[in-house]
């Protein structure tokens, strides 16, 4: 079963690229994408894992780490 992941409070700088490899870590990634939020502008991601495992390891080792200069959050979507 696939687990999906939200990453909010990401830096304009972050690239798809640079979000996919940050996560990569912890499994296999299906899908890694950026949105922009159209009214606040604020960058947000999402990680999609072939597996619960490893997003549930995600966001256990990815919550309240440093990203290009942020601080991410990062929850189940």
């Amino acid at each position: 079963m696939a687990k999906k992941i939200f990453i909010g409070e990401l830096s304009g700088v972050t690239t798809q690229a640079g979000l996919q490899s940050a996560f990569s870590p912890f499994g296999t990634i299906e899908r890694a994408y950026i949105t922009t939020d159209p009214a606040s502008g604020q960058n947000s991601g999402h990680v999609d894992y072939t597996t619960d495992a490893a997003g549930d390891a995600a966001i256990a080792g990815m919550n309240g780490q440093v990203l290009d200069g942020v601080t991410l959050v990062v929850r189940p979507a």
